[in-house]
């Protein structure tokens, strides 16, 4: 394995640490979809994002070595920050829009969790971009530079689709001062999600393309984890809506009313057609580029 001296090891200790958080992540997640007390759902929903945050660190430090992840951690934090109290105080580029207190302690406008939630499943967007379109070849690729961090970004928001409908309409975790059509979040939503995102998938390759010291490459096992966790995200919305059978009307900031067991098989169909499908895709991509690289490369 080639690479800089802060690079982890990677290997079975390291697969069964991902393996570990995955697994975690799952069951704080089954345990805060089915579980009805408010309190210890909402702990578990915590520890359940804090098990996908560990991943994602302990994930790219295997392969980028600590310092380059803790860097890239930053960068998403910091702009993710930016964006969202740019939206808070001006409505761009997301929407005018609020946090209520269920979304957690705030840092300014925002809550804490944010940062580290769109830093997450933005690096697993990244992983399975970087699946799909092939490492870069080298400081000089800059198709891949630039090609990346778009692909990312339509991946990342995909997710958001799934699941800003559930957080915002039924959950109200932050509330909209207008109405959107898709189930009463708006189009500048969508749009600033992959505003954001891309921003800081972009900065993320400025900053490795001017790294001299190569990123380490990396066995099969490694990526599928990427894609096997994305996949069980996914998951999650099919239970969600099987845990949740009985219909209610539910009505946005704007006055319009959606039926609650709508708005969860939309997140069912569009988790299948967007997350399932990146996640089938990235798998592929580096099962066939695998078979065809020659055993001595």
């Amino acid at each position: 394995m080639n690479g800089s001296r802060d690079i982890m090891p990677d290997g079975k200790s390291g697969q069964m640490a991902s393996i570990a958080a995955i697994v975690s992540w799952a069951v704080f997640t089954v345990f805060a979809i089915f579980y009805s007390g408010q309190e210890l759902a909402r702990t578990a929903t915590f520890l359940a994002i804090l098990m996908l945050v560990l991943f994602c660190l302990s994930h790219s430090a295997r392969r980028l070595g600590l310092k380059r992840t803790l860097i890239l951690f930053a960068i998403a934090v910091l702009i993710a920050n930016i964006y969202e109290n740019l939206s808070i105080s001006t409505g761009f580029p997301f929407g005018s829009y609020v946090h209520t207190p269920a979304s957690g302690p705030k840092l300014f406008q925002v809550p804490i969790i944010v940062g580290p939630i769109f830093y997450s499943v933005g690096y697993i967007a990244w992983t399975l971009a970087t699946m799909i379109l092939g490492e870069p070849a080298g400081p000089d690729d800059r198709l891949r530079y630039w090609g990346i961090p778009v692909v990312a970004a339509f991946i990342v928001v995909g997710w958001d689709i799934c699941s800003d409908p559930i957080g915002a309409t039924l959950g109200r975790q932050w509330i909209f001062a207008e109405s959107g059509a898709y189930f009463g979040v708006p189009l500048a939503n969508y749009l600033g999600w992959y505003l954001c995102t891309w921003t800081f998938f972009q900065a993320w390759s400025f900053y490795l393309s001017a790294r001299p010291t190569p990123i380490s490459r990396m066995k099969p096992a490694y990526w599928y984890e990427a894609a096997a966790f994305w996949a069980i995200i996914a998951l999650q919305y099919p239970l969600l809506w099987f845990a949740n059978p009985v219909t209610q009307v539910v009505a946005d900031t704007g006055g319009w009313n959606w039926r609650s067991g709508d708005v969860l098989q939309a997140a069912v169909m569009m988790s299948i057609y967007t997350m399932l499908a990146a996640a089938a895709m990235g798998a592929l991509a580096v099962a066939v580029r695998h078979r065809e690289t020659p055993p001595s490369a």
